[in-house]
C-alpha cells in the first residue's frame, strides 16, 4: 500500500491525541480482535455504533461523501476537495460531491442581479 499524506486539522489532532491517551495499544484506533492490535476493518464496529444509534443504511463512506458536499458548501473547490479525499484524479471527487440548492439559488441569484444591473440603460 502506498504511504498518503493525511492533512488533519487542530481539532482532529486532539481528538486523536486525546484517544491515544485512552488506549493501551499502540495505535490510536484498536482492537482486541487482531494479533497487531491495529483496527484493520472498522465495519463490525461501525455497525454495532448505527445499530445502538437507531440509524438504518449509513455507510461509513457516506460520510466520507458527507464531508466532500460540506466542503463544496462552505465553498471548497474542486482541487481542494480533492486534495483532502486524497484523490490522484479530480475525476474521483465529482462522485462524492453533491452540491445542495442553497448555494446554487445563492449564486444564480448573483448572475440574475448582474444580468439586471447590466440590462437597466439610464436616459
Amino acid at each position: 500500500m502506498e504511504r498518503q499524506n493525511i492533512p488533519l486539522t487542530d481539532e482532529i489532532i486532539e481528538i486523536l491525541q486525546a484517544r491515544k491517551l485512552t488506549s493501551k495499544s499502540k495505535w490510536v484506533l484498536s482492537t482486541d480482535r487482531s494479533k497487531s492490535w491495529h483496527l484493520e476493518n472498522p465495519y463490525r464496529r461501525w455497525y454495532k455504533i448505527c445499530k445502538k444509534a437507531g440509524i438504518k443504511n449509513l455507510r461509513i463512506h457516506d460520510l466520507r461523501r458527507t464531508f466532500a458536499s460540506c466542503m463544496g458548501d462552505v465553498g471548497a473547490g474542486q482541487y481542494i476537495i480533492s486534495a483532502a479525499l486524497n484523490h490522484s484524479d479530480i475525476k474521483s471527487t465529482s462522485i462524492y460531491t453533491k452540491v445542495s440548492l442553497e448555494p446554487v439559488r445563492q449564486y444564480m441569484s448573483k448572475v440574475t442581479q448582474m444580468i439586471s444591473d447590466c440590462s437597466r440603460i439610464d436616459i
